[in-house]
């Protein structure tokens, strides 16, 4: 947990205990409130007091709406301190853009290996759209292993949403640098994906088939290009003289 001692019996929880929980564990804000509540259930069979203090179970703050992604450095020290299923999971939403519950979804079936591809099933209420994508040549050398003697209908993954969680995180501290934790979920990997294979020259319409967006609209705002665009925008704002300035000072406008 990152607090010395660590608790030996829910009745020994501390308020320091769940802050450490909050601070290191780069969980999908369900599964942070999902391990929250049975922790605090925990205290409550334990007659610990911190059960009945709700300021000490609150969510991360701006954990579900902050859009965060890796650095090129970051995405590949993480993926060299992957193992084995660890690997194959951030390998596919890292370098192949595939949401968690894709990753999960994935059978023997739809790793087309002969033809360099995936068969996806997307999220959505009734039960998503397929599309098929190729696969990212390091991704389509992990996989082979993985679906040598996997029966079509077998799970590529059998892993639920919290056991994916568990892997990504113990990849993800194994890749933190000394005294440091590098905070990572699933749609940080998409999100680095996209800005990556962006700025290595992949058209936008690509890209959005590949994370299987429905406009490029929502593309650009999931890998934070509007933010970009708008910072470009504001350094072609100027102050003073010179050719091009638009800035209104002090009630005039200049053009």
């Amino acid at each position: 947990m990152g607090v010395s001692p660590a608790p030996a019996s829910a009745g020994e929880l501390t308020a320091e205990h769940v802050q450490a929980l909050r601070e290191r564990m780069g969980w999908e804000k369900a599964t942070v409130a999902l391990h929250f509540a049975a922790l605090r259930q925990f205290a409550r069979w334990a007659t610990n007091p911190i059960a009945l203090s709700p300021g000490v179970w609150r969510l991360p703050a701006g954990q579900p709406s902050h859009r965060r992604w890796l650095t090129n450095s970051q995405l590949s020290r993480l993926l060299s301190a992957a193992r084995g299923r660890e690997k194959v999971l951030v390998a596919l939403e890292g370098l192949n853009g595939l949401r968690r519950i894709e990753v999960l979804r994935l059978r023997g079936k739809d790793v087309l290996l002969q033809e360099g591809c995936l068969a996806v099933l997307g999220k959505g209420r009734n039960g998503g759209k397929w599309r098929k994508i190729p696969v990212h040549p390091v991704v389509k050398g992990l996989l082979r292993p993985f679906v040598q003697g996997l029966a079509p209908e077998g799970k590529l993954l059998p892993l639920s949403a919290s056991g994916a969680d568990a892997l990504l995180q113990r990849a993800a501290l194994r890749a933190s640098p000394s005294g440091e934790t590098l905070r990572v979920s699933h749609h940080d990997l998409r999100r680095t994906f996209g800005r990556i294979a962006y700025g290595s020259g992949m058209d936008l319409v690509q890209l959005k088939n590949l994370l299987g967006h429905s406009s490029v609209e929502m593309t650009v705002h999931y890998i934070g290009l509007d933010a970009d665009r708008m910072r470009e925008g504001l350094q072609l704002v100027k102050v003073g003289g010179g050719p091009g300035r638009s800035l209104v000072v002090q009630g005039e406008t200049s053009k």
